[in-house]
Order: C-alpha cells, then structure tokens, then sequence
C-alpha cells in the first residue's frame, strides 16, 4: 500500500462510568472530512474478522445477539441525523 494520502484515526469507547473499554486506531486512504469513509472501512473489517461460532464455543450466545442488536439500533439511528455522533441507547 502506498503512503500517499495515508490518514489514521484514533478511536475510544468508555463505559457509563468513564472507563475504558475499547481502543484503536485505523489507517488509510479517506476522501471524506473527519476519515467517515476510513471508519466505514474499518468497523466492516472488523465485523468481517467477528465468528459467531466463537461465541457458541464460549456458551455466550446471548452476548453475540447483544452485540448485534446493539450494532442495528445504532445503524438504524445514524439514518435519523446528519450529524450523530455518538447519540447512545439510554437503556445501556
């Protein structure tokens, strides 16, 4: 891969409580303002390297569809706006 127009985008989720659960950063190409296409790319890589059998195997079913259904309602929310960012289920 080439290193023209190369960004990376540092990304945090945090608990209710202000505490860390996730982070990461992603790379590359984005034609996009704020890298929006290059974290596109980045959570559809991720989805692609998520197994459900490796839920079934740890007897933790429930947390796949937890996941997955968190996953569709914040897609479903991200259709309402323009402008999202980060808009969370209060039911959490």
């Amino acid at each position: 891969m080439s290193t023209d127009n190369i960004q990376t985008f540092t990304f945090k989720l945090e608990d209710d409580e202000g505490k860390l659960v996730v982070k990461g950063e992603i790379s590359g190409k984005t034609e996009i303002p704020l890298f929006d296409d290059l974290k596109f790319n980045g959570i559809i890589a991720l989805l692609h390297s998520i197994d459900k059998e490796n839920f079934s195997k740890s007897d933790k079913n429930h947390l796949f569809d937890h996941y997955l259904k968190e996953i569709e309602e914040t897609i479903s929310e991200m259709k309402k706006y323009n402008q999202f960012q980060g808009r969370r289920n209060e039911d959490h």
